[in-house]
């Protein structure tokens, strides 16, 4: 039986995420990318259809590693092969090729998947390259009560932590959809 993510791709439900309306929020993760990473390679977790990397300046990102769910989203990839490599695994299963480091890593909208993203934080630290950056945007659920809201407070008291510090946050509310998003450039410290 497939998947729910398999399903929803195929079916064109992420589609939207290429539109006018999630461009501002993909502008935001580029230009962090541009001030605070060093040039080499981007783990993106989470990269669905590996849209961000359409956004991406080549001098900067010198190879694109995206990660997903959904052997589908992956399919729907316009990438450069020669550039970038894409992986099918979920978030807590991935693990990079030996010996592999990342000057920045991306969790757009990924780490509610997961029932402890401050341990995937942390799993990712290891990494990255000296002063390597991560990256991440979480929507801000207006409910209380949502298990989204809660795994928002864990990733935000995880970046508050020791090893972390803070180079820029913002929050981005788009009015056509009444969604707001908060991303935070953080980098891993000893």
């Amino acid at each position: 039986m497939e998947n729910r993510w398999e399903t929803e791709y195929r079916a064109g439900r992420w589609a939207y995420l290429k539109g006018l309306q999630e461009a501002a929020r993909y502008g935001i993760v580029a230009a962090y990318l541009r001030h605070g990473m060093r040039p080499g390679a981007l783990l993106d977790v989470g990269c669905g259809e590996a849209i961000l990397a359409g956004y991406l300046g080549r001098p900067r990102v010198t190879r694109y590693v995206g990660v997903d769910i959904s052997q589908a989203a992956l399919d729907l990839a316009t990438v450069d092969r020669a550039w970038a490599s894409l992986v099918c695994s979920d978030l807590e299963r991935y693990a990079p090729d030996p010996g592999e480091r990342f000057a920045a890593i991306v969790f757009n909208e990924v780490l509610f998947f997961t029932d402890r993203p401050g341990d995937e934080l942390e799993r990712a630290r290891a990494w990255l390259v000296p002063e390597g950056v991560v990256i991440v945007s979480m929507y801000q659920t207006p409910r209380p009560e949502s298990g989204a809201r809660r795994s928002a407070e864990a990733v935000w008291r995880a970046l508050d932590g020791p090893g972390w510090t803070a180079l820029d946050e913002t929050a981005l509310t788009n009015a056509t959809k009444q969604l707001t998003w908060r991303l935070r450039l953080v980098r891993a410290t000893a």
